[in-house]
């Protein structure tokens, strides 16, 4: 499957998994909108750092 894990990676360092199964992950002007697969969404306040397609995995700090 293509879904990733988001995780909120706080400025310790300190990296918090938010969301499963996530397949859209859009940045916006103060955060990162994302949706998984079933259709739920959140909106993270942060900046997208990291993307790693192949290990399934976005963080976002905080």
């Amino acid at each position: 499957m293509c879904e990733s894990k988001a995780y909120l990676k706080n400025k310790d360092g300190v990296e918090t998994k938010i969301m499963d199964a996530v397949i859209v992950a859009v940045p916006k002007d103060n955060g990162v909108y994302l949706e998984d697969i079933l259709g739920d969404s959140k909106f993270v306040e942060g900046t997208l750092r990291e993307v790693k397609l192949l290990d399934h995995r976005i963080v976002i700090e905080a």
